[in-house]
């Protein structure tokens, strides 16, 4: 839903229409002009999504009764096991800035602006 909202904002650029002119085909605008720069947006929201989904893991895993980290860190909330929560907090904050690097890194190969020289 999010990529065709960003497709149909980004088909209104003057650069689609010059490609147009030019006579490339509909095909090549879509993957080379209209695809690239739609795809923007949804790698830093995907991320954003990675990151929500360790945080919110607790809740779910919870509600669900299904051992998986959230439930472990939770349990661990209880027990008043300061290593261990220590250790489950490490591990969501780095996947977490793991999946923001990601993101960066796509961003600047997908968006020529963002290179350095």
């Amino acid at each position: 839903m999010g990529m065709k909202a960003n497709c149909m904002s980004v088909l209104g650029e003057d650069y689609i229409n010059y490609a147009k002119a030019r006579g490339i085909s509909d095909r090549r605008i879509v993957f080379s002009y209209l695809g690239k720069n739609a795809m923007l947006p949804m790698v830093t929201s995907v991320a954003i999504s990675f990151g929500m989904m360790f945080g919110g893991s607790p809740l779910i895993e919870n509600l669900f009764i299904y051992p998986g980290v959230g439930y472990y860190l939770t349990t661990d909330i209880s027990r008043r096991d300061y290593s261990l929560m220590q250790g489950m907090f490490l591990m969501i904050i780095v996947m977490v800035l793991l999946s923001g690097i990601f993101a960066e890194f796509l961003n600047t190969k997908l968006n020529p602006r963002l290179r350095e020289k």
